[in-house]
C-alpha cells in the first residue's frame, strides 16, 4: 500500500506520469495485475544509491557519511527495489528510444493519483517520491534518511524525470541479504492504474487491434493511441 514518509516528496495527485515497456511487460501488468519492481544494484548507473564520490573519497573510514555510504553499498542497495516512471504532460522521444524497441513497444499513461490508488491493497509499504537531480559539483547534503539515496541521482539523468515508487524487502542477517532477489512484483489494480495506453512511434495499426482485443478479453476499457511522435 501507498505509505506517506516526511522524508519523501511524493508529487500531487493530478501529476500526470509515464511508463514505457515492451510489450510483454505490459501483457503481464493487465494479465496478472502485478508490477515489477527492480533491486537497486540492478541499474546500469553504478552510482544508485550511493553518496556522492566527490564527497566521500577523502572522508576518514569512521566519518559518518563514509559509513553511510560504506551500508549501501553492502546491505541497502539490495534490500531495496523500485518501479520508475517519468513526469512529464506528454509522451517523449528519448524515452521511447531508450526503454523499447520503438515498434512493438507500449507507454502506459497515468496520474499519480491513480498510482496511489491502483497498489492500496498491498500489505507491504510502498512509497512514491520524486528523483531529486545533483548537479556534479553542487552542495550535497545527506539529511539522514536512507530512503534519500535511492532518490537522488547525479544530473546527467535529468533527461528521465523520474518518479519512483520505492519498496524493501526485509532479511535477519547476512545469509538472507544476498539471497533476495533481483526484483519482485507487487499487486496492483491495472484498472485503476491505467488512463491512457500509447503504442511506440513505429507501431502499427495491427499491434493496436491486438491490444484492444486483449483489453476486452480482460474486460478493462481503456483508450488505445498510437503515438503522436
Amino acid at each position: 500500500m501507498y505509505t506517506k514518509h516526511k522524508h519523501i516528496s511524493t508529487p500531487v495527485n493530478d501529476t500526470i506520469i509515464w511508463r514505457y515497456m515492451d510489450l510483454w511487460k505490459f501483457l503481464d501488468i493487465i494479465e496478472n495485475n502485478k508490477l515489477y519492481l527492480t533491486r537497486l544494484d540492478q541499474f546500469e548507473d553504478k552510482y544508485e544509491g550511493r553518496i556522492p564520490k566527490r564527497i566521500t573519497k577523502n572522508l576518514e573510514e569512521n566519518n559518518p557519511l563514509k559509513k553511510t555510504d560504506d551500508y549501501s553499498e553492502y546491505a541497502f542497495k539490495k534490500s531495496t527495489y523500485v518501479s520508475s516512471w517519468n513526469i512529464e504532460q506528454n509522451e517523449t522521444y528519448p524515452l521511447w528510444k531508450i526503454y523499447s524497441d520503438y515498434k512493438t513497444a507500449v507507454a502506459i499513461k497515468t496520474t499519480i493519483k491513480r498510482l496511489i490508488d491502483s497498489i492500496s491493497n498491498n500489505e507491504r509499504n510502498q512509497y512514491i517520491g520524486k528523483v531529486n537531480y545533483l548537479k556534479p559539483e553542487g552542495s550535497y547534503i545527506f539529511r539522514g534518511n536512507l530512503f534519500q539515496l535511492a532518490l537522488d541521482k547525479r544530473d546527467y539523468f535529468i533527461f528521465e524525470k523520474e518518479v519512483r515508487i520505492i519498496s524493501t524487502l526485509p532479511s535477519e542477517n547476512t545469509e538472507e541479504l544476498f539471497k533476495l532477489p533481483k526484483g519482485f512484483k507487487i499487486d496492483i489494480d491495472s484498472d485503476k492504474l491505467i488512463e491512457e495506453i500509447y503504442l511506440a512511434p513505429l507501431a502499427d495499426d495491427n499491434l493496436k487491434a491486438l491490444i484492444e482485443l486483449k483489453l476486452k478479453e480482460l474486460n478493462l476499457n481503456k483508450l488505445v493511441k498510437l503515438s503522436d511522435i
